[in-house]
């Protein structure tokens, strides 16, 4: 992820934010941003490049996670300005 990202100056849950260079598989595109779930620390949120929109929730070996995906989207879960 290091070649593809850069970190914000952005924190969620104490975790640090990324910013995507370009895209990355199916569900992160160039401009998304990103972090590691904090509380269990085994899936990536991925968000638009707003921050406002839950694009994607990935496990850490790159798979959709539909369930929580559809949690954070319910949720209407979005990253600090």
């Amino acid at each position: 992820m290091k070649d593809i990202s850069k970190k914000t100056s952005k924190l969620y849950q104490g975790q640090s934010v990324y910013l995507a260079n370009k895209p990355v598989g199916d569900y992160i595109q160039k401009g998304d941003q990103f972090y590691l779930d904090a509380k269990h620390k085994d899936h990536i949120e991925v968000f638009d490049s707003t921050g406002t929109k839950v694009r994607a929730v990935l496990n850490l070996d790159g798979s959709f996670n539909d369930a929580k995906t559809k949690a954070a989207k319910a949720e209407g879960r979005r990253l600090p300005k």
